[in-house]
């Protein structure tokens, strides 16, 4: 079997038709692909759609009773498949029709996690409890649609027509989320390119409703992580332990799925908890780009910022004899971490006392380092920690050492 789609699914029975309409208007002819939907414990009429559903691949079915969280659906989905590569495709897109042959081009190499265009929504349902947004996104839209005033509509009022899925007509009537997280991945691409050549971070791209990557790969790495049962996040912690293992990203925007926009199915808290959760997860040197992605926005660094540190991270993390800086790195942003979404856990008193009975020890190390190593992205994210943390303005005892080493040699 060339690949297997894996399609989660929770109370999504009229989007996730619409996404099986889409497959079976896919170029791709070959035998060879399957399809694995897995009702996450829905509690609407999804078995009864399926189960009438005709669709030209063959389709496994897998009813899990307790939605236990994307993460494990989507494990259940990976033990049940049997393709090379997988394909994850979420019940809410509508695939454009060269989506499954795209993904299998990009293949070609081993090693590859593909990751297709995510930031294309369209509307093709209206639902009265959208968000304050999707309701002004849907304003700008309604036009293209033929639609006037929203009280005419009840909940569920279907937008598109079928045959427009199968003539391949929905883009014109797709629009691009427009945030700061988004924006700041197309500013990423249009820096680094398809590749992310000199890019360090390339599983911020690892949004798994449209995405590609071998099976047997997904499994080495320990597949999702089940422990996951909030919403986000499960597709980064994959991404991570993806990339760390060797496996190359690419960004293929050429490959396009629209995401149907709906209610918000997530929890006002959902982010603090996952945070938290990866931050611990991950308290470790070989991974501090986790904690320091999670908290970045906090810190108010911006993309370059974040890559140059991560790639100093890289070069000293090479010489054990850095490592200890490298843990009074990760230790500072965990008391930042802490305070920002867990302030009953830790007020970093206890860290700040052991740190400020080396602080002499860690500048003259650090003047050392950069001396040696340059490495200024990494000095300079340093000393913004130990302002966020302590109120410590690190830069400037750099700075006065600095000055004394100088009046030293002079």
């Amino acid at each position: 079997m060339k690949a297997s789609i894996i399609i989660p699914s929770y109370n999504a029975s009229e989007r996730l038709y619409l996404n099986l309409t889409a497959l079976n208007c896919q170029s791709y002819d070959g035998d060879d692909v399957e399809v694995v939907v897995i009702d996450n414990g829905s509690t609407d009429n999804t078995m009864e759609m399926l189960e009438h559903f005709k669709l030209k691949y063959p389709m496994k079915v897998i009813r899990i009773e307790k939605n236990r969280g994307i993460a494990f659906g989507r494990n259940k989905g990976i033990l049940n498949s049997n393709g090379e590569i997988l394909i994850f495709h979420d019940s809410d897109m509508i695939a454009s029709k060269d989506f499954i042959k795209q993904h299998l081009d990009a293949h070609k190499k081993p090693g590859v996690v593909v990751c297709g265009l995510f930031w294309k929504r369209i509307f093709t349902y209206y639902y009265k409890n959208f968000t304050a947004y999707q309701k002004s996104n849907f304003e700008k839209v309604k036009h293209k649609l033929g639609l006037q005033q929203l009280s005419l509509y009840w909940d569920g009022y279907p937008l598109i027509k079928e045959e427009w899925i199968e003539n391949n007509e929905l883009l014109p009537y797709s629009f691009d989320l427009d945030f700061g997280f988004i924006n700041d991945l197309k500013e990423i691409i249009n820096k680094f390119g398809k590749e992310f050549n000199e890019y360090y971070l390339p599983w911020r791209f690892c949004i798994t409703n449209n995405l590609s990557v071998e099976r047997q790969k997904v499994i080495d790495v320990g597949m999702f992580d089940n422990n996951i049962v909030r919403y986000g996040y499960e597709d980064y912690d994959l991404g991570v332990r993806l990339y760390k293992s060797g496996c190359k990203f690419i960004m293929a925007d050429h490959i396009l799925s629209l995401h149907q926009e709906h209610p918000a199915n997530y929890r006002s808290d959902d982010l603090i908890i996952n945070i938290n959760f990866m931050c611990d997860k991950y308290n470790n040197i070989y991974f501090i780009d986790v904690p320091l992605v999670c908290i970045s926005d906090n810190l108010r660094l911006n993309s370059d910022d974040i890559n140059g540190i991560v790639r100093d991270i890289y070069q000293l993390i090479t010489n054990p004899d850095y490592h200890d800086i490298l843990q009074l790195f990760l230790d500072v942003l965990q008391v930042i971490r802490k305070k920002l979404f867990s302030p009953l856990e830790d007020n970093g008193k206890e860290v700040f006392l052991q740190i400020s009975g080396r602080l002499d020890y860690y500048v003259k190390k650090i003047l050392k380092i950069e001396k040696k190593e340059g490495v200024n992205y990494f000095i300079k994210g340093l000393s913004t920690l130990f302002k966020h943390a302590f109120n410590v303005d690190f830069e400037s005892l750099l700075r006065i050492n600095r000055s004394e080493r100088r009046g030293n040699f002079e």
